[in-house]
């Protein structure tokens, strides 16, 4: 009896191994790739162009990335721009790039004290000639007990037109377009300038300032209305 027990154990033993191969050495179609193939790139761009299911998490890495524009060669600028990179070799604080949009900060600066009749800021920013001329009107505004608004409503264009550099001296034009709303009241509230619509302003403003000086500002020099 025990020999035939010891028969039926080797049998039962022999089918579970059978049955154990049977199931252990099939793919199942999620086993990972045999290293050699993972190393066989002709194996890999096979896969893909066989329409693998794997192509959908290829990320292109070439020219369907959109790279940042090269910056214009100092030839090919215009020559306000020449002469401002010019300006900025003498002067780092000159920023080309930034120059209009700067212009802009300093444009709403007078502009609103101009209205506000504020002399301290115009004496900051306006070459004397000129801060004397906005002093004068502002001095007649108030003796004839008039109010002034200005609301800028916004600036729609700011580009640097010309520039011009001698030695340290630098001048550089801006034109402006702006939104905005101005008006002048007498002592009754009636309106005796401008009015209470939006109206577009263009002007060119021309700057100047001695490069390396201790003053950081440029001052407004001149004013003239543009077309």
């Amino acid at each position: 009896m025990q020999f035939l027990d010891i028969i039926i154990l080797v049998m039962v033993a022999a089918f579970i191994i059978l049955r154990l191969r049977s199931v252990l050495g099939r793919r199942m179609g999620h086993e990972q790739q045999p290293r050699e193939d993972q190393r066989n790139p002709t194996h890999n761009r096979r896969r893909i162009e066989e329409g693998d299911d794997d192509k959908d998490n290829v990320v292109p890495m070439n020219d369907s990335i959109d790279m940042a524009p090269a910056r214009p060669r100092f030839e090919d600028l215009p020559l306000a721009m020449q002469t401002l990179w010019r300006m900025n070799e003498l002067d780092h604080s000159v920023d080309p790039d930034r120059f209009a949009s700067q212009a802009e900060m300093a444009y709403e600066a007078i502009v609103v004290g101009f209205a506000n009749g504020d002399k301290n800021t115009l004496s900051d920013l306006l070459e004397k000639d000129v801060f004397e001329s906005f002093e004068g009107a502002i001095d007649a505004r108030a003796d004839a007990g008039e109010e002034m608004t200005t609301d800028i409503l916004s600036v729609l264009k700011s580009e640097v037109i010309d520039a011009n550099l001698d030695g340290k001296d630098a001048e550089v034009t801006v034109h402006f377009e702006t939104e905005m709303i101005s008006m002048t009241k007498d002592a009754d509230g009636v309106v005796v300038n401008g009015d209470p619509h939006p109206h577009i302003v263009r002007e060119d403003w021309t700057f100047k300032r001695r490069l390396r000086s201790n003053n950081p500002n440029w001052l407004l020099s001149a004013t003239r209305g543009s077309d």
